[in-house]
Order: C-alpha cells, then structure tokens, then sequence
C-alpha cells in the first residue's frame, strides 16, 4: 500500500514527468522504424490513433522526440510533425474511465495546450487534438465497431481489461518483461520439466487416498525437490521473480494476459 501511495503521489505531484522530459535519451528509447511502421499501417488502409491518459504538453514532448528525425518515413521523405501520422489523437483520456461514462470531449489548443471553450460533437478532424471523451462517443465518431479496433497497450487493467471485457476491442499487450521469459524458458526448459514431474509424482501419492484415508504420505523429500527445483528457476529470472509463473502455476498476472490479450 506504501509503495502504491508513493507512485500515486509521484504522478499527481507532477515530478515523474517533469524528470523524464528533462532526461528524455535516458528514459525514452527511440526507433528510427517508427514513422515507417505508422505510415505502412495507414498505406495499408488502416487507421491509426493515439489515446493517452497524458496531458497534451507532455503528450507533444514525447511524440516530438520520438519522431525527431531528419526524414520522414522514408529517408528520401522531409521531416514531418508526428501529428501527421495519426488519424485522430485523443490526450487525457483517463482510462480506465474511458471505457465506461467517460468524461467530456473538448478540443486542445495545441498552440497554447489549453482546453478550448464547449463540449466538442465531431467531426474528429486529422492533425487536431482531443481531450476526455468516452468510448462511446470515440467509436461513433470515428465510425468503428469493437471488432473493428486492435488497441495497443501496456497496462493490463488500464488498457487491455477493460477495452476487452466491456468493449470487445482486440487488444495487443506490450510486455517489454516476455523477451526475459521467453530466453529463461529456452534456456532453463529442464528445470519446467523436471518441476513438471515432480508434479505428477506429488499428484500420483494422493491419486489413491480419499477422505476416510487416517494415514497421509510423507512428501517431505519431494516438497523440498520442488522448493530446490522452484529455487533455481525464480533465481534465472533475477531479484522480482518471473512475471508469468508462481512454480510451476500461473501468476494471477499470466492468466490475464492470456484470458484478455489476443496479441502479446
């Protein structure tokens, strides 16, 4: 609950984001893929929007820095302003909020980042930017359906739970922790299999017993086979343990991703 009250504190006070703006080759990583990667999806006849819960001057810091390149989507292309590679930006969304009642569309002088006066009803024009709003409002002025949308997120309640659930978005989880997962997985597999089978063995001494049975085995020897085996795996994910596996159980995280997330 500390550590949870310090992060909430830390966003609302204003300094997370005033530090990484001051630090962005620190804490921001760029790719000089980006512009191409947007501009093939809309070449493709794909839409693209930006729905972010930031404010839209630390929204137009990042976005700036993260196509601060000389060229465009190609290296034969001028430099363009990274607004041009969205269909519609929507700034201060307040997800998970978003996704139910929502809050007021209104418009963003992105000249000033102040709040233009009135309750903005469509159309969503290119280049401009929005605030608030709700789902609702978005899908229908952007003309989409739930299964129209492939939303693209990296919080797994913020983003994924709630535009799935609720909306029926198809969703695509970031999860920069998986490549860790994935080469532990290839490189430890002996220790799952052998956790596996101490699985089965355990199962196998109680297959038998039922609740009239007085006498219980003895699984002292092959608890500590599996407190040995679980030991060496949690130690090749480092300090934090890994994100998707609690033993040889899914973490309450794993099965969230894989029951919500199509694409991870």
């Amino acid at each position: 609950q500390d550590v949870r009250n310090a992060v909430d504190w830390v966003h609302l006070q204003g300094d997370l984001k005033k530090k990484t703006v001051e630090n962005l080759q620190q804490y921001v990583k760029k790719d000089q893929r980006l512009p191409m990667f947007l501009a093939r999806l809309r070449e493709s006849g794909a839409k693209t929007f930006l729905l972010t819960n930031s404010d839209y001057n630390f929204t137009d810091h990042i976005m700036t820095y993260l196509f601060d390149f000389p060229h465009g989507p190609k290296p034969e292309d001028p430099h363009r302003d990274w607004k041009t590679y969205f269909d519609t930006i929507v700034v201060d969304a307040r997800k998970p909020l978003f996704f139910g009642e929502g809050t007021i569309l209104r418009q963003v002088d992105t000249a000033t980042g102040a709040l233009r006066v009135g309750i903005h009803t469509g159309p969503l024009q290119r280049e401009h930017v929005y605030s608030g709003g709700s789902c609702d409002v978005f899908t229908e002025l952007i003309g989409a359906k739930g299964k129209d949308v492939l939303y693209v997120g990296d919080h797994i309640f913020g983003d994924i739970l709630r535009s799935k659930k609720i909306r029926g978005w198809r969703t695509f989880l970031i999860i920069p922790e998986l490549v860790r997962e994935l080469h532990v997985w290839t490189d430890k597999c002996q220790l799952f299999e052998e956790l596996q089978q101490l699985d089965v063995k355990l199962g196998e001494m109680y297959k038998n017993l039922d609740s009239s049975t007085k006498e219980k085995p003895d699984i002292s020897k092959l608890r500590a086979s599996i407190r040995d085996v679980t030991h060496k795996m949690d130690m090749s994910y480092g300090m934090m343990g890994s994100l998707f596996r609690s033993g040889s159980r899914q973490t309450f995280f794993s099965s969230q991703v894989v029951r919500y997330a199509d694409l991870y």
